[in-house]
């Protein structure tokens, strides 16, 4: 059962809802909102996920969710068990560090290319971006503005990569880059992602993209990665004792997997 942290589904602000309208496509409506509910821990790790609950929680028919979970599937978030049906993916260490050391690279091969092969317009794209989520409050009490923040400098990141021309590396990086924010959602020490300066090191690293300075570029990148090493060390603790727990507690079907947040809800409304 979903937990009690509010679903994006019922989020209002623009910028937070789903990028397609859930009357003219109900499957790309709830690939968003479960993909983005997973990600945000509403969802547990390991937790199975059920059609005729998931059609009450979202309010949906049956087919849009089963071809939602489907689609699902391909991005690391949801498993399939035969004759099991579909689950939530699971956590380790191991699997957060692989990520970690995949995105990295692939963030720096990506910008390469980008800024070998990014045009004016990609140039300008950026610069708007940038604007656009300098503007973005980085609030973490309210739920609906920290979704806000997330997807706004997520949304300057695919900009920035963009340029790079290859909507396969896209679909990569898409997908660690969900993988690695859900084990921020689940086990980050978000005190410690208050005080860091987004926002100075994102105008840095858009100005050297302006002035097409790569050497620079490589260097802001490379201190960006480095400024977030305790809060990555945060959750590399908080994971290797929430691993401790689950194999210690875990029963066979694991049902019971401890969660990092929120209470079960009864009523899956």
């Amino acid at each position: 059962m979903p937990t009690d942290i509010p679903s994006v589904k019922n989020f209002t602000a623009p910028s937070a809802i789903a990028p397609v309208d859930p009357k003219r496509n109900p499957t790309l409506a709830v690939q968003y909102w479960l993909g983005r509910d997973i990600v945000r821990g509403v969802f547990a790790p390991l937790e199975r996920l059920k059609i005729e609950q998931l059609v009450a929680f979202y309010d949906v028919g049956h087919s849009p969710v089963r071809e939602a979970i489907l689609l699902l599937s391909t991005s690391g978030l949801v498993i399939h068990e035969h004759q099991k049906g579909h689950r939530v993916a699971p956590v380790s260490l191991a699997d957060y560090d692989d990520l970690i050391r995949a995105y990295r690279k692939i963030y720096q091969l990506m910008l390469d290319s980008a800024l070998k092969h990014g045009d004016d317009a990609w140039e300008e794209a950026v610069v708007l971006q940038l604007h656009r989520s300098l503007k973005v409050e980085k609030n973490f009490d309210d739920p609906e503005h920290r979704e806000m923040w997330q997807l706004a400098y997520s949304t300057l990141h695919w900009t920035l990569l963009s340029g790079c021309g290859s909507p396969i590396l896209m679909r990569i990086w898409a997908d660690l880059g969900g993988r690695l924010e859900r084990y921020v959602n689940l086990f980050a020490d978000l005190e410690i992602d208050r005080v860091l300066d987004h926002h100075s090191k994102h105008r840095e690293i858009v100005d050297a993209v302006v002035h097409r300075d790569a050497e620079r570029l490589h260097e802001l990148v490379a201190d960006m990665f480095e400024m977030g090493v305790q809060f990555h060390q945060t959750i590399s603790h908080t994971l290797s004792s929430y691993e401790k727990s689950a194999h210690a507690d875990s029963a066979p079907d694991m049902e019971g997997a401890p969660r990092k947040r929120g209470r079960p809800r009864k009523n899956p409304r």
